[in-house]
């Protein structure tokens, strides 16, 4: 405990030298009132100076001189909140001992305050053994062992008392208990016994005062249901910017945002949490620039942002790619002498590291005094996707600790970057190191296996989580769906969807895109009406899985329901995948006329040298040369470094035998200078995955190859 310091001899006190005497002896009730008001205002303010000051009353005071000194009573209580404040248990037992000695020890303030003391010092077995042993438990009672346990964050304790308070015990719990409760419910996501407490509270008539309405508002905001949350923002008679910048945080989780920004321009009165709670909203529903503009708001207003502020502002500017801007908050951040806190160092580190500019992120990383693994894993990650895989490999290796989050980063920023290979040897480093892979690193893990064919390691993985009990969430179930799908096994992905307990939009969109895949264009249908069926909305994504299922099953008057249906009940505006798959359908089933009047009639937003492209292929398919060279003149018009247009239409004229046009496509592709990207593929063997190039001779095992060939 902190060290308890003498009073200053010029403290006013009831007991200096110069007052103690007859007063004391005459007075002992007036004398002790005084001393009374002094240790209950230092109790919380100045903990040590109420207890020195408690025990020179003992010692010297009334106390001393009269034990049976009724009003010295309710000394005890302010003390030992003073004693749990500090912690000091020694102190603490010391005045539970005084208060046995004078037979006050079994009253009900007295123990009340030993449960909030003993809960203070973290000796919560004691708390509920008193509390146990209590002959009477009044609802103070229960709400202080109430709010030690919750004070503790032990939420089921918490729930599990309540409970037995209302219905064994019958006892009414008091607005504090409630705010207790519900912040219980709240923090384990216990919306039903949430939903209980406030029905108990209807029905009991039970006040919705500022704390308990907040606390209310909090879970339902935070259950994501805002019609109840507004109703209980509306009833409250009393409300502070808690209760506004609770339900405004609310709004933005359920991506709300244009109504939270209505609450936020009705608010009475703003504080810097209430402008972080919108700047954050912005953030984490995708409005970047509208943060940005809130953020210059906010400085117009000579509101003095903090720590948060700038994490959100930091985070806005990377996601717009404005490192300069980036650059002048950093200096700010400096200004402000807000540089020692390393979330916000780290904020700014990423932004530079997802901007590119790699020189300011590594003369930042250098400054750091201390260099965390989230900073290293930063700047691992910020290699990886500007294309310094080796720098970003050897920075990772380098590393003295890397925790699951640091191996997670990597994988994630290989997958994401398209190194699938790189991914799976990260993973198969992880396994040597004995870490044990999470969720999210399956996630990545299944996600490279299906992009290169790795069947075997992507059931090993399945294995894996089925040996470990790891929860199959949507995604994790997504993941492995779709490795089975893009490795062959289509039966096995959808026994994996079938056996999947939450399936999401992701979900749907991932089995009916595998089965469009494998041609089984009719069941891939059957799954989006049963998609639709469960309330599920489909999204742009799902439409390009339902589009192609239509081409790969020759499905022309299907394709144009869903097609029509997507842009008409759903209100998604069609993609240039979309007209793809359009043009894609009517392709393969010999209506190239009706592919072409198709992209004539197109929105222009689309990308236009895609879609010319999936006709051009479609020609090449039916042969139709005249249709195949006014393809690729508009394509090459548009851009004569397309090297596709040139690779095609040479073909369509091989499969012509027309040699003298093939020549042509060489010949034009040599003055502009195109060069085709050679194909890459991979092979998986024994549980490696190797990658070729075509022409390539760069494979370690090259000569043992040509050989067997």
């Amino acid at each position: 405990m902190a060290c308890i310091q003498p009073l200053h001899p010029t403290t006013t006190s009831p007991f200096s030298s110069k007052s103690r005497g007859g007063a004391i002896n005459n007075s002992c009730s007036t004398a002790t009132t005084h001393s009374y008001k002094a240790v209950r205002n230092w109790d919380q303010s100045e903990p040590e100076r109420a207890i020195l000051l408690f025990k020179r009353l003992v010692e010297h005071g009334p106390l001393s001189l009269n034990p049976r000194c009724g009003s010295f009573f309710f000394f005890f209580p302010t003390v030992l909140k003073a004693c749990a404040k500090i912690p000091a248990f020694s102190e603490g037992a010391q005045v539970h001992g005084i208060a046995v000695k004078l037979g006050v020890a079994s009253d009900s303030y007295v123990q009340n305050a030993l449960i909030g003391l003993y809960f203070g010092c973290g000796r919560s077995g004691d708390a509920h053994l008193l509390f146990e042993k209590m002959p009477e438990r009044s609802a103070v009672s229960w709400s202080c062992v109430i709010g030690g346990y919750a004070e503790l964050g032990l939420w089921e304790k918490v729930k599990s008392l309540f409970r037995t308070m209302v219905g064994e015990f019958r006892a009414a719990p008091n607005s504090v208990t409630l705010v207790r409760v519900v912040a219980a419910c709240t923090k384990s996501r216990d919306f039903e016994l949430g939903t209980k407490v406030l029905r108990y509270i209807r029905e009991k008539g039970v006040s919705l005062g500022l704390n308990l309405g907040n606390a209310l508002v909090n879970m339902y905001a935070k259950m994501g249901v805002m019609e109840e949350a507004e109703r209980l923002f509306r009833r409250m008679i009393e409300r502070d910017v808690v209760t506004w910048t609770t339900l405004l945080a609310g709004y933005a989780a359920v991506r709300r945002i244009e109504t939270a920004r209505e609450v936020f321009d009705k608010m009475p009165h703003r504080n810097v949490v209430a402008w972080n709670a919108m700047l954050s909203g912005y953030v984490s529903n995708g409005c970047f620039e509208a943060a940005m503009l809130l953020y210059n708001e906010m400085l117009a207003l000579d509101v003095k942002p903090d720590k948060a502020t700038m994490i959100s502002v930091v985070s806005a500017s990377a996601r717009l790619g404005y490192v300069s801007i980036g650059k002048v908050i950093h200096g700010y951040i400096c200004k402000a002498e807000m540089d020692k806190s390393l979330d916000l160092l780290h904020s700014i580190l990423g932004l530079y590291t997802s901007c590119g500019d790699m020189n300011s992120a590594e003369s930042l990383f250098n400054k750091l005094v201390i260099k965390s693994e989230i900073s290293r894993t930063l700047m691992v990650v910020g290699h990886v996707k500007h294309g310094a895989v080796a720098t970003a490999l050897d920075t990772f290796k380098q590393m003295p600790y890397k925790d699951i989050a640091a191996w997670n980063a990597m994988i994630s920023a290989l997958t994401k970057s398209g190194y699938f290979s790189e991914t799976l040897g990260i993973f198969e480093e992880m396994q040597r190191m004995k870490v044990s892979p999470n969720q999210l690193t399956l996630v990545s893990t299944l996600t490279a296996c299906a992009k290169v064919g790795a069947l075997e390691l992507g059931r090993w993985i399945h294995a894996y989580i089925e040996r470990n009990k790891i929860e199959m969430d949507a995604q994790l179930g997504s993941s492995l769906v779709e490795m089975y799908a893009k490795c062959g096994c289509i039966d096995l992905a959808l026994e994996v969807f079938n056996r999947m307990h939450v399936k999401d939009l992701l979900a749907w969109t991932t089995i009916i895109s595998g089965l469009a895949m494998h041609g089984r264009s009719k069941l891939a249908l059957e799954h989006f009406k049963d998609m639709e069926g469960n309330g599920i909305h489909p999204d742009a994504v799902t439409f390009i899985g339902v589009l192609a299922a239509c081409s790969h099953g020759g499905l022309v008057e299907e394709g144009k329901h869903y097609f029509d249906l997507m842009t008409r009940k759903y209100g998604i505006h069609p993609t240039t995948e979309h007209y793809s798959c359009m043009v894609d359908l009517f392709g393969r089933c010999g209506l190239l006329n009706e592919a072409k009047h198709f992209i004539e009639s197109m929105d222009f937003s689309a990308n236009r040298k895609a879609i010319w492209g999936a006709l051009l292929g479609a020609c090449n398919l039916h042969g139709h040369i005249e249709l195949a060279e006014y393809v690729t003149r508009k394509l090459i018009g548009d851009d004569p470094t397309h090297c596709g247009a040139y690779v095609l239409m040479s073909n369509v004229y091989a499969k012509e035998s027309m040699w003298d046009g093939v020549k042509k496509m060489r010949n034009l592709m040599k003055r502009e200078g195109v060069e085709k990207v050679p194909g890459c593929s991979w092979i998986e063997l024994n549980g490696v995955v190797h990658e070729f190039f075509a022409g390539g001779a760069y494979h370690p095992e090259c000569t043992e190859i040509d050989m067997k060939m």
